[in-house]
């Protein structure tokens, strides 16, 4: 799994409209619940609030981190915080199943009036295990989303730390060389922002002495992957070399054939 940053954006407005629905189920049952009265203790607990308010974060940073793909603090933050979350949905998940079970008799509760006790029902057991239900699917996802969230950082630290990545070269021979001239050499990086090694040695056909080929440092990180030219005589055919400035050309000189000389005899 590598590190991709539009998927990674993607994957951070899912987390926030997740973890937005979990904030809003929760104030909301929350409140109905204790305008009846009914005692749903696991409801009370509001474990998809706390829970929505760790996935929202998570999906802000991941949002903003898909954005910079090259910002290690935003790739650690996103980590840690994904490993909170993880950890906070299991929590919900856990408390969602459990309160399905105990809450399916949040119906019944006692009051105090008139100076004595006295119990009441209330019709409010299907609601109860219904927001359950729901809040574990919720929860459910967002383990998972979790998950992807802590691995891709890493990821993405592993490549931008490696300087060990060797780049792939293509040997690419002209079609108008001629033999024994050196070859052109294509270079790419193929990970955004990757540094490469300082360079690769390639062998030329025909036993020639072996090409240094420099790689350059990437511009543009976030950039498509570099691709570099390299040759040791001309340009490949598709690059036109420029004569601004340069000397007129001279037109071969025909060879001469040599002087007749003669020689007489002595007299």
């Amino acid at each position: 799994m590598g590190y991709d940053g539009k998927y990674l954006q993607g994957m951070g407005w899912t987390l926030v409209v997740m973890g937005s629905l979990n904030i809003i189920l929760g104030i909301a049952a929350d409140a109905a619940f204790a305008s009846m009265g009914a005692f749903t203790i696991f409801h009370y607990i509001s474990a998809p609030i706390w829970n929505g308010i760790f996935v929202v974060i998570t999906g802000i940073l991941a949002i903003s981190s898909g954005k910079k793909p090259t910002n290690k603090g935003l790739m650690v933050g996103l980590m840690i915080l994904g490993i909170f979350t993880i950890m906070s949905a299991v929590c919900c998940f856990s408390l969602g199943i459990v309160g399905s079970i105990v809450d399916s008799s949040c119906g019944y509760g006692w009051g105090y009036g008139y100076g004595s006790w006295s119990s009441y029902r209330h019709d409010c057991t299907s609601a109860a295990i219904a927001l359950h239900v729901v809040n574990v699917l919720l929860a459910l996802a967002e383990i998972v989303m979790a998950f992807v969230a802590a691995i891709m950082p890493c990821c993405g630290l592993a490549t931008s730390n490696n300087p060990h990545v060797a780049p792939v070269v293509v040997y690419n021979q002209g079609p108008n060389m001629m033999p024994g001239q050196a070859a052109y050499v294509v270079v790419q990086t193929g990970v955004p922002g990757a540094q490469g090694v300082p360079y690769t040695t390639v062998s030329t056909p025909g036993g020639m002495p072996q090409q240094q080929v420099f790689i350059a440092q990437h511009p543009y990180p976030a950039a498509a992957p570099m691709q570099g030219y390299y040759g040791a005589q001309a340009p490949p055919p598709y690059m036109q070399q420029s004569n601004i400035g340069a000397a007129p050309a001279q037109a071969p000189v025909a060879a001469q054939p040599p002087a007749e000389t003669k020689t007489q005899p002595p007299a």
